[in-house]
């Protein structure tokens, strides 16, 4: 990997807190499409409130409907709950937001939202949450400290 593309991935990790395989597969494939996709969802994602009619709560439950409806990007699930309720969402607006994208993207959307909802209780995930204290109200004893895991729990 280039020094050009290290420092792309670096940029991502010190906004996101971490990076994902396709970050990884477009610095090796070409740095600049780590670079104009790093710039891009970094301004679309995190950008200044100035002149937003979105403020970060509401992107990132918006980003959590879209997640569950495109059926499969747990790791995105994950990460937009999480970042909602930092920037002063409730889990009953995570968990709305989920259910909402069930009306068009069909209900098996939802239960896969659903599963990372439990495996957040229990304090398991893909996604490393530094820094992110809350989660979802566990049931019983108290909840495990969250563990990044490599694959998710089969229902």
């Amino acid at each position: 990997m280039t020094p050009e593309a290290q420092a792309e991935l670096d940029k991502i990790r010190a906004v996101r807190g971490y990076t994902l395989p396709l970050h990884e597969v477009m610095a090796e494939a070409n740095p600049e499409f780590i670079k104009r996709y790093g710039e891009l969802a970094s301004f679309v994602i995190f950008g200044p409130g100035e002149g937003r009619a979105l403020d970060l709560k509401t992107r990132f439950l918006v980003m959590v409907g879209i997640t569950t409806a495109v059926k499969g990007d747990r790791e995105g699930i994950e990460w937009a709950s999480m970042r909602a309720v930092q920037n002063g969402a409730t889990w009953q607006e995570v968990y709305e937001a989920a259910f909402l994208a069930g009306l068009p993207a069909g209900f098996p959307a939802f239960e896969a939202a659903a599963r990372v909802f439990q495996d957040l209780k229990e304090g398991v995930g893909l996604v490393p949450q530094k820094g992110i204290k809350s989660k979802p109200a566990a049931s019983g004893h108290g909840a495990k400290k969250a563990t990044p895991r490599k694959t998710p729990k089969k229902a």
